[in-house]
């Protein structure tokens, strides 16, 4: 468990050294770090950037560009490369190289707006989880990865400029639209959310007899349910959905791809609108239709 630890800070420091993109903006090549300036208290608390920490960047490339068409600029930071993945609408997320990392494992992180990173910390601590990376400068601002009381990493970002708003609507394809936590504990997980970002729960009914719940804070921001007892093999993540047209279409060609399907699309999921995979490289995200 101490290993583990170390490697996966080690990973994520990587990914917060070389991070030059969140909210939608990128830096130039050349730039240097912009200056830190406070945030408004009343921005949003949202998800706003995602990282894929991976053990093979040109086998990742290769999947999610083939898969969702996604585009890539890369550059070199550290002698690391950072891939910005981006579709014709705008910037997606981020790709770092981490394969020099003895023993490093691929997996999606998120990252959350915060208007003090420093102070969210203290809360996430205060509320037993830990610090993967101490709060450091980035272009983008100020930022940190942490694990929350049940093990689950996720990141802050204090943006050095307020985030554009939240859109409503129908969300961009081959974008992420929405997160959702998979609670080893639903109850305690409520309330360290609640406690460390003031995300309010609320229950809604599911057809598959699983509490699921809307997490809210000016709007629905994610959602939370508990991992049910036969998946013992899952552990307790932030798993990110990507807006795609056919997620049956989409499931069996990212097999193809080299990719595996961990929860393939079901009538009695959620309509057949969602289907969960694994890339080549071991990240997973879900592939949601919407509407549902």
């Amino acid at each position: 468990m101490v290993m583990m630890h170390a490697l996966m800070t080690r990973a994520l420091t990587a990914t917060l050294t070389l991070a030059v993109v969140a909210s939608g903006c990128a830096s130039s090549a050349g730039s240097a770090p912009a200056p830190v300036a406070p945030t408004p208290p009343a921005m949003d608390i949202a998800f706003v950037w995602q990282d894929l920490v991976t053990t093979d960047l040109a086998a990742a490339r290769a999947f999610y560009g083939e898969l969702l068409g996604w585009q890539f600029d890369a550059r070199d930071r550290a002698g690391r490369t950072y891939a910005v993945a981006r579709t014709s609408a705008g910037p997606v997320g981020g790709l770092v190289d981490v394969r020099d990392i003895t023993g490093a494992t691929s997996q999606w992180v998120s990252y959350l707006s915060v208007p003090d990173v420093d102070r969210t910390v203290q809360l996430v601590e205060a509320a037993g989880g830990k610090v993967l990376v101490a709060p450091m400068a980035t272009a983008a601002g100020r930022a940190g990865v942490v694990v929350d009381a049940q093990g689950a990493a996720f990141g802050l970002l204090q943006p050095s400029r307020a985030p554009p708003a939240v859109p409503r609507g129908t969300p961009l394809a081959a974008h992420f639209f929405w997160r959702e936590y998979l609670a080893q504990d639903a109850a305690k997980a409520r309330a360290f959310y609640r406690g460390v970002v003031g995300f309010e729960a609320e229950s809604e009914d599911t057809a598959s007899g699983i509490e699921y719940f809307v997490l809210r804070r000016n709007g629905p921001r994610g959602g939370l349910l508990q991992i049910p007892a036969a998946m013992t093999q899952v552990r307790p993540h932030w798993l990110p959905y990507v807006l795609v047209s056919d997620p049956a279409a989409a499931a069996r060609k990212a097999t193809s791809l080299g990719g595996r399907v961990l929860l393939d699309v079901s009538p009695d999921r959620r309509n057949g609108t969602l289907a969960v995979i694994a890339d080549p490289t071991g990240g997973v995200v879900a592939l949601q239709k919407f509407p549902l």
